[in-house]
């Protein structure tokens, strides 16, 4: 009896562990011109009551105002698992396919506010030798009590070397670059310390593509809230997803769990 008590109160202490949220700051109370955002990878989930369950269960998702999600799988003709989990939130959503007849690599805003101006951006394709994928960025004006706040949501390549993966983003920052106001860009960036041959074998070792493309987002403009490396990819302990914002104020940012997934979500709040 006392082993398996024992044996309790280390699985316990593992999922505890396991759960923990890894915060960078303080939440700051709810204030005037501030909201909440979440980027998180869906992996290829199909259940749309997983992904409101988990929202639903873990406090600073369930009260965030806008979600960009990535690898959004597209349940019907009709519909998308994210704008489903959308309806089922009372949120506003916005879905794109990557390409025609592919299902399981979606770009999605979900948010509390309205979303208008939709736009597509195709991103650099490149040669991944196998498993290559149609990269995109999706953009759309969130309109907020406080004024619209431009919106980037971007899934961008694997094994593809620094140089490569700031390349792909690129567009992006410069289209972010050429207009005013508040922005935000976000997603799964894919960021490791790797160096890729032939996109096919890792060296590790390699420079951080995260400061690379921390670098790049601050000549033009942009901060994080998430400088120093977090876990949001658990299975090998990496910092893929970001958050950027410019003409915003960061006042918290943390990391929380998203048991569905191969990603934990990264959460922002932000002020206009």
């Amino acid at each position: 009896m006392a082993v398996r008590h024992h044996r309790h109160r280390v699985f316990t202490g593992r999922l505890r562990r396991s759960l923990r949220t890894d915060r960078l700051n303080p939440c700051v109370p709810a204030s005037d011109r501030a909201f909440s955002v979440v980027s998180l990878n869906l992996a290829k989930e199909s259940d749309p009551t997983r992904i409101v369950d988990t929202i639903s269960r873990v406090p600073r998702l369930c009260d965030a105002d806008l979600f960009l999600f990535q690898e959004v799988m597209t349940g019907s003709p009709a519909s998308s698992v994210a704008e489903e989990a959308a309806r089922r939130l009372g949120y506003s959503a916005a879905f794109r396919a990557a390409a025609p007849n592919v299902s399981d690599q979606g770009l999605a805003l979900v948010s509390r506010y309205s979303i208008e101006d939709v736009e597509l951006m195709p991103l650099k394709a490149c040669d991944l030798r196998i498993r290559g994928r149609n990269r995109f960025a999706m953009s759309a004006t969130i309109q907020t009590p406080w004024g619209d706040v431009r919106v980037w949501n971007a899934h961008l390549d694997t094994r593809i070397n620094a140089e490569e993966r700031l390349e792909q983003l690129q567009p992006v920052i410069d289209e972010a670059s050429r207009q005013s106001g508040p922005q935000l860009i976000g997603g799964d960036f894919n960021t490791n310390n790797l160096i890729w041959l032939g996109s096919i074998v890792p060296i590790p070792g390699g420079p951080s593509h995260g400061a690379a493309i921390r670098s790049a987002m601050k000549r033009h403009g942009f901060e994080t809230p998430f400088h120093r490396n977090m876990n949001t990819y658990p299975a090998f302990r990496r910092h893929l997803d970001w958050i950027f914002v410019r003409e915003l104020r960061s006042l918290a940012a943390s990391v929380e769990p998203a048991l569905f997934s191969d990603h934990n979500a990264i959460w922002a709040r932000v002020r206009i």
